[in-house]
């Protein structure tokens, strides 16, 4: 993802520039978060992909789409008799959201967002401390809302940087089921609840096309 995005915005520079914004209907980005200007370290929005699609002229969609899974194995010890550890993790989110264009000079464009995040996660673990027949499966569920002001800064006609504050609320519950000595016991996951106000302490690239 961060070649791509690399070789994308490489791509995007050698175009001439030209003095348009694209706000229009059908106009459409590809969004990457851009952690530091000086080594171009460049990652996948909101942990995923990202994509901008103006539905009218300044109000477009914008819509992130998250995936990770990871698996380990731990080796019991040799000779202990005990079973090997297996831990394997699921996560999932997806975040749409609406933006409206409310002012522009030159080549900046100030703009207001709403958007929501919807998250389900699962995490497993297999004999754990390498005892066998014990199973621990955890599932999460997430969701947010939040409204950001920011302003987008277009470098080129089809290259744009942006940069934020937002005003969030999230929150998670689960499940955790535990196996042990053949019998399976469940309880609800701890819950959280979260406001936060801040920058988003990254850079938004877009690059359209």
């Amino acid at each position: 993802m961060k070649r791509v995005a690399v070789l994308l915005l490489a791509a995007a520079m050698a175009t001439p520039a030209v003095l348009a914004q694209k706000t229009k209907q059908g106009d459409k980005a590809w969004l990457f978060t851009l952690s530091g200007l000086s080594n171009l370290g460049v990652g996948g929005y909101n942990g995923g992909i990202g994509l901008l699609y103006y539905l009218n002229d300044d109000l477009g969609l914008t819509v992130g789409l998250g995936f990770g899974t990871a698996s380990q194995t731990t080796k019991a010890p040799a000779g202990s008799g005990g079973a090997d550890e297996k831990q394997s993790q699921l996560q999932l989110t997806v975040s749409p959201g609406l933006r409206f264009n409310i002012a522009s000079s030159g080549p900046v464009v100030g703009y207001a967002g709403v958007g929501v995040f919807f998250g389900l996660g699962s995490q497993t673990v297999e004999n754990q401390q390498h005892v066998s027949g014990t199973k621990t499966e955890t599932s999460t569920t997430s969701f947010g809302a939040g409204v950001t002001l920011g302003a987008e800064w277009f470098a080129w006609s089809n290259v744009s940087l942006g940069a934020s504050y937002s005003l969030s609320f999230s929150t998670s519950s689960g499940k955790v089921k535990t196996t042990a000595g053949g019998s399976t016991t469940e309880q609800d996951a701890p819950s959280t609840t979260t406001i936060t106000t801040s920058p988003s302490g990254a850079f938004t690239l877009s690059i359209y096309w």
